[in-house]
C-alpha cells in the first residue's frame, strides 16, 4: 500500500502547465486524496506526483537507494539535514520589549501622571504621596519586566534543549546496503528505514509500510 505523506522541505518544483499535471493519472494509488485540491496553487508536488517520477527526479531507487558517489553532490546542493537555529535574542531587547507592552504601558502613563502631580502641578505645596506613588509604579514596571523577560529566556532555553532529543543516527539504504548515517548527512532521495520505536529524522514521504498503526516497519523517502 502506498501512503502519500507530506514533505515540505524537498525542492520546490514549478510546473508551466498545471492543467496537464491535474489530468495526469495516478498509477500508484487507488484513491486520489488530492482530487478536490487545486494543485496549480501548490508550491511543491513531491507528495502528489507518481512515485516513479519521484524516484527519477532524485535519481534514487527503492531497492538500492542512492549511490555513495552522489551523496557529496547532493549535500553540496541541499546542505545539511538540520534546522537553522534562530539568532539568540538580545537580553536587553527582551527587557525593553517587556517594559513597554501590555499593562505596563498603562503603568508608565500612571507613573508619569503621579510625578506631574508632584511637580509642577502640585506646587507650591507638592504632596510626597504623589512622588511615592510614581516611584512605586516605576518599580512595579521594572520588576514585572524583569520577571517576564526571565520567563521568556527560560522558554527559549527549553525549546533549544528539545533539539538534543532528536535522533542522531538513521538507517538508510545506499548502494543496496543498509547503513547508519548521521541524520545531518541525510539528503533528498535517501531511502530511510524506520522501525518500531524509531523517530523520523526528516520530513518523509512514505513509500510502503507494514502495519502502519503499530509501526512495525516503515520505508521513507526523504
Amino acid at each position: 500500500m502506498d501512503n502519500k505523506g507530506l514533505q515540505p522541505d524537498l525542492p520546490i518544483v514549478h510546473t508551466t502547465d498545471p492543467s496537464r499535471r491535474q489530468s495526469r493519472a495516478r498509477q500508484d494509488s487507488s484513491v486520489d486524496l488530492w482530487a478536490t485540491i487545486d494543485r496549480s496553487r501548490l508550491e511543491q508536488d513531491v507528495h502528489i506526483i507518481p512515485i516513479q517520477e519521484l524516484f527519477n527526479r532524485f535519481h534514487t531507487d527503492p531497492r538500492t537507494g542512492l549511490s555513495a558517489s552522489s551523496i557529496p553532490d547532493a549535500r553540496a546542493q541541499y546542505g545539511d539535514n538540520k534546522l537553522t537555529p534562530p539568532k539568540p535574542p538580545s537580553y536587553f531587547w527582551l527587557l525593553f520589549k517587556q517594559a513597554f507592552m501590555g499593562f505596563n504601558c498603562i503603568l508608565w502613563f500612571a507613573g508619569v501622571l503621579a510625578f506631574l502631580a508632584y511637580k509642577p502641578f502640585g506646587e507650591p505645596d507638592p504632596s510626597v504621596t504623589d512622588l511615592a506613588l510614581g516611584v512605586v509604579l516605576f518599580l512595579v514596571i521594572i520588576c514585572n519586566s524583569v520577571l517576564n523577560a526571565y520567563q521568556e529566556i527560560k522558554s527559549i532555553k527549553i525549546v533549544a534543549a528539545f533539539s538534543k532529543l532528536l535522533p542522531t543516527l538513521a538507517t538508510v539504504r545506499r548502494d543496496g546496503r543498509e547503513q547508519q548515517v548521521v541524520t545531518d548527512e541525510i539528503v533528498p532521495g535517501d531511502i530511510i528505514l524506520i522501525r518500531m520505536g524509531d523517530k523520523l529524522p526528516a520530513d518523509c514521504r512514505f513509500l510502503s509500510c507494514d502495519g502502519l498503526k503499530v509501526i512495525f516497519l516503515l520505508h521513507g523517502l526523504f
